[in-house]
């Protein structure tokens, strides 16, 4: 059986993701189909719409029933063993192996202990959503003082919750410093991907985002930009040129499972 790895960089837009791709992965446009990370995870793993599995939003109650009848699309369907690296605990009941580890280099070194246990991987990196890179890096990327809107410090997220970066929008003020200290982190987890990816030798490797992020109202739950959706998939795969979304990638898992399961 084909041994699959699923990436799943949190918060990553397409249109930065553009300039850090690996050389060794195809790149090609993606949609997201939600704006938050359980209800797209969930596609991804079911290959059904927020709308049809019936989680469309993170935190929601009933979230666990919700994946109780959809558990068998994929795991253990169609794969053996399995290992989750996500901060998303809703989902770790149904992988044979997990961690909660959130950041990349945490991540990956957790996922070199599983290649021979395992023939599935979700790994999912917090790093872009909180913008986490190597101090000093933003620096490399900041290009000046870019004043924030009132309307845009004056929004509030659905949740009510502060968003990540609500310090950075109300003391510092400045768009600028928020694209760099993101881009920053950007470079940040390829660095680890790189230095990951020749471990997954022998493996069918998808890389994507569960969505994107504003760089209007810094965040991506319910916010009237069209770039939250716009995400990535490279795969070390070459696929047709055009625009996947998230069933997609399911059918592509899927497909590879299927014609090795079947195998003689």
């Amino acid at each position: 059986m084909q041994k699959t790895a699923i990436i799943v960089i949190d918060a990553l837009r397409y249109d930065v993701a553009v300039d850090f791709a690996p050389r060794t992965l195809h790149l090609y446009k993606c949609r997201s189909l939600a704006d938050t990370t359980e209800p797209s995870l969930t596609t991804i793993l079911s290959g059904l719409k927020p709308e049809e599995h019936g989680i469309v939003r993170t935190g929601q109650r009933n979230a666990r029933r919700m994946l109780r009848r959809i558990r068998d699309r994929l795991l253990p369907r169609f794969f053996r063993s399995s290992f989750i690296a996500s901060p998303a605990i809703l989902f770790h009941p149904y992988f044979t192996y997990g961690t909660v580890a959130k950041y990349s280099e945490e991540i990956f070194t957790e996922a070199v202990k599983y290649l021979g246990k395992v023939d599935f991987m979700l790994l999912h990196c917090m790093d872009c959503h909180d913008m986490r890179s190597t101090p000093g890096l933003a620096l490399k990327y900041y290009e000046g003082y870019e004043p924030i809107p009132e309307h845009v410090l004056e929004w509030r997220p659905p949740s009510g919750l502060p968003r990540p970066y609500e310090d950075d929008l109300r003391y510092a003020r400045d768009a600028g410093w928020l694209k760099a200290k993101y881009r920053a982190s950007v470079h940040h987890v390829f660095e680890n991907i790189d230095l990951f990816l020749p471990s997954l030798r022998g493996w069918r490797i998808i890389l994507t985002a569960d969505h994107g992020e504003s760089m209007v109202y810094w965040h991506h739950d319910s916010v009237p930009d069209p770039s939250v959706y716009e995400v990535p998939l490279m795969t070390n795969l070459r696929l047709e040129d055009r625009v996947y979304d998230h069933i997609d990638i399911y059918r592509m898992v899927v497909g590879f499972a299927e014609k090795q399961f079947l195998m003689p």
